[in-house]
């Protein structure tokens, strides 16, 4: 009798959590309505590259804002692009891929990518290891 009592009560508490986050979530999505725009620079990330996006993904979801990422790859001779063409079909993020040079210089780079209005850009240099950091989820 006193564990299904514990079920019970499990899972009335887990119910409680998922409709107030679930509220929270919408409510959020209502105010603010804007969106997070990524700009990712890539060179060789392919055992990397799934879970950043997968990352950003999940963090988007559960603040309920609208996510879009552009990947600025840097002539990947690895399965990097063939990653990110398949992520390109996962829900709620609008992910494009624009191959650069390594020319190219960053003012050059930021112009390919500007930001719309009521957007928040995040540029990142995934080339440089410290600024992975920089995306939610993941710890270098």
């Amino acid at each position: 009798m006193i564990p299904y009592m514990g079920w019970i009560l499990l899972c009335y508490g887990l119910a409680a959590v998922l409709v107030h986050m679930l509220h929270n979530r919408y409510s959020r999505s209502k105010r603010t309505g804007k969106q997070i725009h990524y700009i990712l620079v890539t060179h060789n990330h392919e055992n990397q590259m799934e879970w950043y996006l997968r990352a950003l993904s999940w963090y988007a979801r559960l603040r309920g804002e609208s996510l879009r990422v552009t990947v600025l790859d840097e002539e990947s001779q690895d399965d990097t692009l063939a990653i990110m063409q398949r992520m390109q079909n996962m829900s709620g993020m609008e992910l494009t891929v624009i191959g650069i040079t390594a020319t190219q210089n960053e003012e050059e780079m930021r112009a390919q990518t500007s930001p719309v209005e009521g957007e928040d850009a995040k540029y990142i240099d995934l080339r440089l290891p410290q600024e992975a950091a920089k995306i939610p989820y993941v710890h270098i």
